[in-house]
């Protein structure tokens, strides 16, 4: 599916609200319906949409739409400047709660068996986790990060970054902050042992 049905599906999504209604049986008078079916209209709307460079113009809107977030990564809530500098280790290690079996029911980890993702993957390099508005914190990058670490971006602009670092700068995947708990800002996370090492680095 090409990149413009994806969003033209998306839309649809957007216009439509399903409505799933149980039949309850027919009291009193029935009268014939004279309302539009409402898929039908959706469609009719969309169809208007596109017509005349509707189309071209949604794309336009969403594409815009698009980078002005990556103008301006709103920094998730919770996360502060760091005002001091700290170091902190943190146990990645959980314990698994219901027993995990194959399709022929072989128990494949066990209820209570403790599971160490480091142990498992290590962390290779270390993460640098800035706040592309505080200039400051894209030096301490430049200055600190070798080619093979990561700068995972948690505020300001992705094209500012990626401009000053000149690399590559990757948005925060849902949640991965919060498992390794960052807290502060910039943050550099490494591996120590089997534990994760949290440097939150006062500027």
């Amino acid at each position: 599916m090409t990149r413009h049905r994806i969003l033209i599906a998306s839309l649809c999504l957007v216009f439509a609200q399903v409505v799933h209604a149980e039949s309850l049986g027919t009291y009193g008078r029935a009268y014939p319906i004279k309302e539009r079916d409402a898929i039908d209209a959706m469609k009719d709307a969309v169809r208007k949409k596109l017509a005349n460079g509707g189309k071209e113009q949604m794309i336009k809107g969403a594409k815009d739409r698009y980078l002005a977030s990556l103008r301006n990564v709103t920094t998730p809530s919770g996360i502060t400047p760091a005002r001091a500098t700290t170091t902190r280790l943190v146990d990645l290690t959980e314990t698994v709660k219901k027993t995990i079996t194959d399709g022929r029911g072989n128990v494949v980890v066990a209820a209570g068996t403790k599971i160490n993702p480091l142990a498992v993957k290590p962390l290779t390099k270390k993460v640098f986790f800035i706040d592309a508005k505080d200039e400051r914190q894209l030096h301490l990058v430049k200055q600190q990060a070798s080619p093979n670490d990561k700068v995972i971006l948690l505020g300001g602009s992705v094209f500012t970054a990626n401009k000053f670092l000149k690399r590559t700068v990757y948005l925060d995947i849902p949640g991965l902050h919060k498992r390794m708990q960052v807290r502060k800002l910039p943050s550099v996370v490494s591996q120590q042992g089997q534990m994760l090492k949290v440097q939150e680095i006062a500027l």
